[in-house]
């Protein structure tokens, strides 16, 4: 039996390399026609048609495919385009296609295809050729694409999407006296990588972030429409934010300053994602758990889309009726979740962090229910990770937010009762007295973010602050990264003194602007 279940994985790999293959070829036939013939030349029609043939076969298994490329070559649906001697000119040719589309990183093909003309199709691949004439072939080609088809293909770009109120100036320098200046590239304890390394590392963060909300968004649209979503793509996210996480934890926990009023039970999922891999990777889980720990957590909300906007977004104090209809979102997410597009297996492993994020250590919370089994390990993760995020974040019905340490404050006169306390301690000791992204005040009016922390010999963590200037026309810009020392256990100060600290929003402040 092991020897035909190892046959039968070969005979996948194959099927998939095969399918890779033929899909350069038919795709390279595409784009050499199109660009020598008019779009209603025989030949580019013919092309055409067996380019959408193909794509129908995929399509099958899925709503959407995606092509990436990079330097490692190409990637058909996340799996690795293994080419064969005989398919390599193709490869090669193609290869050097995209390089010449400098920001561009793949194509994202949607099902609405199959119902487009051949004309159509054969517009996209000469514009796709034509891209490379202009300045910036990416933004280009996708205002070209929206224009010329119906909204079966998107560009994935190389440029990662802006952040929410991107901060467009340029940041002058200050030194605060009293205080060591951190060089850029040591934000995240890096010191012997150079300033190239970590400005990619803050590009793939905010890379992943934005596919991570797009994918989010998607999947709800689609079960909102009773349409069957697959999270296959959820899932290569999750990986990479292990990746991440594995990689530099200081910037991945940066993500999770992020904040958006419109998307905010999205961006909300993605920073509970965050702060559960964050805390899971700390105590040690293993990557196969951490794997289920993010997609739980990215899923935990995903019953709120069955709640009706008014009562969702009503500035006023909610009533019992409608409480009992927010209450119900744990269970709502627990049926979305089954009828996602997944394996029975993976979908029977991230039911129950969901369904437990609100019961509460004590289980004293909702939805109520018989048992007196403990909380999961994962579920325990989530409802920390959950509620630190949400007391923290601005809403329609609290324009204010609890400040990151003030919020922990409140988390430990819930220990033991709503909260694991040992993994409280460990989510404590993870983010740091002072969490990233709290507003700190110093003498002087001065205002700095804190950026992260940085290990100090094996004598504890220094404290890094990102110093905030004032313009002329009074809009926040950045400063230079400054020490605050090791906090000193006995005073609970730091070697420059923090009169108090504050909320980001109270000052209108994004602090992923500044600190990723």
């Amino acid at each position: 039996m092991k020897q035909a279940n190892s046959f039968q994985a070969e005979d996948t790999v194959v099927m998939q390399t095969a399918t890779g293959q033929l899909f350069l070829q038919v795709f390279n036939l595409l784009i050499n026609s199109a660009s020598t013939h008019t779009e209603n030349n025989q030949s580019v029609l013919f092309a055409a048609g067996q380019f959408i043939g193909l794509l129908r076969q995929l399509f099958r298994d899925s709503e959407d495919v995606t092509l990436l490329f990079d330097k490692e070559g190409f990637y058909l649906q996340d799996e690795k385009i293994v080419c064969a001697k005989a398919t390599s000119p193709f490869a090669q040719a193609m290869n050097e296609f995209f390089e010449q589309r400098r920001n561009l990183e793949g194509l994202r093909f949607h099902e609405s295809m199959l119902e487009a003309p051949l004309e159509e199709v054969t517009s996209f691949a000469r514009l796709l050729t034509q891209s490379s004439l202009h300045d910036d072939p990416a933004v280009w080609l996708e205002m070209a694409l929206a224009h010329k088809t119906s909204g079966w293909i998107d560009t994935v770009s190389a440029s990662p999407p802006s952040l929410p109120e991107q901060d467009k100036n340029t940041a002058g320098k200050m030194k605060p006296p009293g205080a060591d200046t951190v060089g850029e590239s040591e934000l995240i304890c890096t010191h012997n990588v150079s300033e190239e390394i970590s400005e990619n590392k803050r590009r793939n963060a905010i890379r992943t972030y934005g596919f991570a909300l797009l994918a989010l968004k998607d999947i709800a649209r689609k079960i909102g429409s009773n349409k069957v979503a697959s999270i296959k793509k959820i899932i290569h996210i999750v990986q990479n934010m292990i990746d991440m996480v594995a990689d530099d934890n200081q910037l991945f926990l940066s993500l999770s300053t992020i904040r958006d009023h419109e998307d905010y039970t999205f961006t909300h999922s993605i920073n509970v994602a965050i702060l559960s891999i964050g805390l899971g990777y700390k105590i040690g889980l293993p990557r196969s758990v951490l794997e289920t720990l993010g997609l739980s957590a990215l899923f935990h909300d995903l019953g709120k889309v069955d709640i009706p906007h008014a009562i969702f977004n009503k500035p006023e104090k909610l009533t019992e009726p409608e409480f009992q209809v927010i209450r119900q979102h744990s269970m709502d997410s627990v049926r979305r979740i089954i009828k996602l597009k997944t394996s029975r297996r993976k979908k029977m492993s991230i039911l129950l962090p969901p369904f437990e994020h609100h019961l509460k250590y004590d289980l004293s919370g909702y939805p109520k229910t018989p048992r007196n089994k403990p909380v999961s390990l994962l579920g325990r993760v989530i409802t920390i990770a959950d509620v630190f995020d949400a007391i923290t974040a601005p809403r329609v019905y609290r324009p204010s937010a609890i400040s990151p340490d003030c919020a922990l404050g409140y988390m430990l006169e819930k220990s033991g009762k709503d909260f694991d306390p040992i993994l409280l301690k460990a989510f404590i000791n993870m983010i740091g007295v002072y969490p990233i992204g709290t507003l700190l005040r110093f003498e002087q009016d001065e205002l700095g973010l804190v950026a992260g922390y940085c290990e100090k010999d094996g004598n504890g963590r220094e404290l890094i602050v990102r110093m905030l200037k004032r313009s002329d026309n009074k809009e926040f810009l950045k400063g230079d990264l400054v020490s605050l020392g090791v906090l000193n256990i006995k005073s609970r100060t730091f070697d420059r003194p923090v009169l108090e600290s504050k909320h980001p929003v109270d000052f209108g402040i994004q602090p992923a602007r500044f600190i990723i």
